[in-house]
């Protein structure tokens, strides 16, 4: 798990790193939060409460897209290194045992390349998308205090103490938190960047184009996250190891 913390480590602090001016492009009619909230609409299945593989792997796809156009290109390469470890498995796997999460994990699993008590293989499907998942959940509970009129700093904090730092050993975490506390854009400028607004175009009327956006990715993410939370512990495969 190491290896994949670290990369996971270090695109976070790239984007906390990078320039806020290289985020920003030419304005589009649908702002990077509405286009992901509409490729992960599909993920969720309500009717069998089950998270469909092949929708999930091409919206972790547009989310990498996205992260690409905000500039973000090497967290981009990393997030994708995490989507191929599944999409072999995917590409492999009969295709009656791999529509749904479970049924793709559980084949894995079934494999026999994993320890005792969740302890995974670093190349696996399982550790790609346990931290894939986790990327999600931090920008979720980061997202959702954004809406709620946190501070971004406080944001970002408090969703890294909620879903990253229990697997950070203790100088990961010094790194982390320092990073967060001097390193998080203004409220408006994060939100001009999720919108990809300039910021002399980002006023009232855009600002609220962006949170009505925010607001619909984060109700499409939740559901999403809670069950592949859920799977992953059902299958003994939610990995705790720190780096």
């Amino acid at each position: 798990m190491n290896g994949i913390c670290t990369i996971f480590t270090i695109g976070l602090l790239l984007i906390l790193a990078t320039p806020i001016y290289s985020l920003r492009g030419v304005q589009q009619s649908k702002t990077p939060m509405s286009s992901l909230a509409h490729s992960f609409e599909p993920v969720y299945s309500n009717e069998g409460k089950y998270l469909n593989v092949a929708e999930l792997l091409d919206a972790c796809r547009d989310f990498s897209s996205v992260l690409r156009k905000m500039g973000q290109t090497t967290l981009a390469r990393d997030f994708e290194s995490n989507i191929r470890k599944a999409e072999a498995l995917y590409n492999s796997a009969p295709s009656n045992q791999r529509q749904s999460l479970s049924s793709l994990l559980l084949l894995e699993r079934e494999s026999g390349i994993h320890g005792p008590n969740g302890q995974l293989q670093d190349y696996s499907a399982a550790t790609g998308l346990l931290w894939i998942r986790r990327y999600l959940e931090f920008h979720l509970d980061m997202y959702s205090a954004i809406l709620a009129s946190r501070d971004p700093t406080d944001a970002a904090i408090d969703a890294y103490k909620a879903q990253i730092e229990p697997f950070h050993g203790w100088a990961l975490r010094k790194l982390f938190t320092l990073r967060l506390s001097t390193m998080m854009p203004s409220r408006e400028d994060l939100l001009a960047i999720l919108g990809n607004f300039q910021t002399q175009e980002f006023g009232q009327k855009e600002e609220q184009i962006v949170l009505k956006d925010l607001s619909e990715l984060v109700s499409i993410w939740r559901p999403i996250v809670m069950q592949w939370r859920s799977t992953y512990e059902d299958l003994d495969l939610e990995d705790i190891r720190r780096a």
